[in-house]
């Protein structure tokens, strides 16, 4: 018996201890779901501060207990465009008390693009980024990024810049700011009234080199390709379609443009001989020039310089359809693939407030960077005369081609510019030699690495 009652005394005790720990178990169970999604979440916030130590990813966080949703937008922009960037952040906060928005900055757009595919590809990164429209073609391609093509009304947006903000005709990006084109400048001390035409620019040079303290009417570096392309754009015509990514080097327009530069150069003779970008600009900023064309950066050149200067949009030539169309570029908003539903909405809360015509103005008054919506110089920049006419032909230029295709079409302009100055060729040959070099390097017949022209005198 008493072996018996210790027998069933095993049992009992053993049973209970079987009973505590299946208890223990199950309450080890639902303490795992709940600490989990702490266990998860708090390691994306570990996670995200070191990313953010090392340059690399973070991810969203929402406090339920206090209702607040915190997201993450990387830049890298320049150093007065981030300042101004970050007080931007600071008053949509102060406007949107429920949102935390953190922000990390890169050194550069190609470390950024790196480490966010990289992040995004493994299920991280942050929500929101903001860089190049070059960046938007590399990432998605990578399809990390989202189709933004429904978010937004595109049609308030400068025309080049919605031109590039496409791939395989769906919109990646949400244009923040235009920059990177062509102005005219001209000196208030030479000069009171832009000429409305090339022509009368022409005549006006002539009388200046021919006065007794001679000096140039206008300075344009159209042996650059990047300074001659905007007057294939006033013939109606382009060196470029977005969609196909197809190059067009050989029209009519194009040698027109040839036609144009050759006449500067060789039969006007108002452009000075053997002189690149740098000597025209010191040119024009020591006050020998009365016009110059030159990228829209340049404004805070020619204030420091102590320039009584004017801007305006670049005239056209008698015979062109309209006035020359620059290439323009900026930044734009792109958002990861891996962004929630409920960061998505806080995302596109704070791009709108971004592109709204207040913010707009504030950063065009306060950074080098100028706008990326349509019509400011209508109300609110109205009366600022140097940002009113660069709005103004910022609304005509033509969006700038992905990097690698511009690379070709400068490489092969360049060879046929310079070969027609020289006087080697004639403006209808350079444009079919150009074409067929194009054809040759996009087919990977010539190698952009190898890539010499040889031209004959035609």
């Amino acid at each position: 018996m008493k072996k018996t009652r210790f027998n069933n005394s095993r049992f009992y005790l053993t049973s209970a201890l079987i009973l505590i720990i299946i208890l223990m178990m199950f309450a080890n169970i639902a303490c795992a779901k709940s600490d989990n999604g702490a266990v998860a979440e708090n390691q994306t916030n570990t996670n995200s501060t070191d990313y953010q130590q090392t340059d690399s990813g973070t991810g969203t966080t929402v406090n339920e207990a206090e209702e607040t949703t915190s997201v993450t937008i990387w830049d890298s922009c320049e150093p007065k465009e981030r300042i101004f960037l970050m007080e931007s952040i600071n008053n949509f906060i102060k406007l949107n008390p429920e949102i935390n928005i953190n922000i990390k900055h890169f050194r550069n757009e190609d470390e950024l693009d790196d480490v966010f595919s990289a992040s995004s590809l493994a299920g991280a990164g942050p929500e929101l980024i903001l860089a190049g429209f070059d960046s938007m073609q590399k990432l998605a391609k990578e399809n990390v990024i989202k189709n933004l093509t429904d978010e937004i009304d595109y049609n308030i947006f400068i025309p080049g810049l919605v031109e590039i903000s496409n791939f395989s005709e769906k919109k990646y990006i949400i244009p923040f700011s235009s920059s990177d084109f062509l102005i005219l400048y001209y000196n208030k001390d030479i000069i009171s009234e832009i000429p409305a035409t090339f022509d009368e620019i022409v005549a006006i040079s002539k009388e200046s080199l021919s006065a007794k303290d001679p000096k140039y009417g206008i300075l344009l570096n159209a042996a650059d390709p990047e300074w001659a392309i905007p007057f294939v754009g006033e013939y109606l015509d382009w060196i470029y379609d977005y969609d196909s990514g197809v190059i067009n080097l050989n029209s009519a327009a194009m040698e027109n443009t040839l036609n144009f530069i050759n006449n500067l150069y060789n039969v006007d003779k108002i452009i000075p001989e053997n002189s690149g970008y740098e000597d025209m600009n010191n040119l024009f900023k020591s006050g020998k020039a009365a016009m110059i064309i030159n990228d829209v950066s340049a404004v805070s050149e020619y204030r420091d310089a102590g320039l009584n200067f004017g801007t305006a949009k670049i005239p056209r030539n008698a015979d062109g359809s309209t006035n020359p169309t620059p290439m323009i570029s900026g930044l734009g908003f792109m958002v990861n693939n891996n962004c929630s539903s409920k960061s998505f909405e806080v995302v596109k809360n704070f791009i709108n407030y971004m592109v709204s015509k207040e913010v707009q103005t504030s950063w065009t008054l306060n950074t080098s960077s100028f706008p990326s919506i349509l019509d400011l110089e209508k109300d609110k920049l109205l009366n600022n005369d140097i940002i009113y006419n660069i709005l103004l032909q910022a609304k005509i230029c033509r969006g700038k081609p992905q990097e690698d295709d511009l690379r070709l079409i400068t490489d092969v302009m360049k060879l046929s510019i310079e070969s027609v100055i020289a006087g080697d060729i004639t403006p209808e040959y350079a444009k079919d030699k150009m074409q067929e070099d194009i054809i040759k390097l996009k087919s990977g017949e010539i190698k952009v690495e190898d890539y010499t022209s040889t031209t004959t005198s035609k």
